[in-house]
């Protein structure tokens, strides 16, 4: 095959944004040794019926990632988002999670996590954004019994 008759484009095509993210999928699968995908998972914060925030996670062993924790800007500074942190803690003890993982770029963030319990793990600075990219963990300790 011959680069010359390479053509590129930026014209997103969805079936070849399936390929890159199969592709991805299987070189992680292929050196973490993970042959199972991460289980999913959403939880909804709603006040009557408008949504107030949302947490997203997925889990894997005893490790869950935090993707994403998004409060509406009406809804922060009232607990909405400690309680959604809540849910996740009472997930992860059910579910034998030992640590839960993240990365942000928001200094808000940052901050309320901090408070939250986590700790920094390193900090990648000028990362993505042009933001500093805080990499961050949470010990989980089962209940005494």
């Amino acid at each position: 095959m011959s680069s010359s008759r390479l053509i590129f484009t930026t014209t997103s095509v969805a079936e070849w944004d399936k390929k890159i993210a199969a592709g991805l999928r299987q070189t992680c699968k292929r050196l973490s040794g993970i042959h199972e995908d991460f289980r999913t998972h959403s939880i909804y914060a709603k006040f009557d019926e408008i949504f107030a925030g949302g947490i997203t996670f997925e889990q894997r062993g005893n490790i869950l990632w935090l993707d994403a924790l998004w409060v509406e800007p009406n809804f922060r500074n009232h607990g909405t988002g400690k309680q959604l942190m809540e849910k996740v803690i009472q997930f992860s003890v059910q579910n034998n999670v030992k640590e839960i993982q993240l990365n942000t770029y928001f200094p808000d963030a940052h901050a309320f996590f901090l408070v939250q319990g986590f700790e920094d793990v390193a900090v990648i600075p000028n990362w993505k954004y042009g933001l500093d990219c805080y990499m961050m963990r949470k010990k989980i300790c089962p209940p005494k019994l």
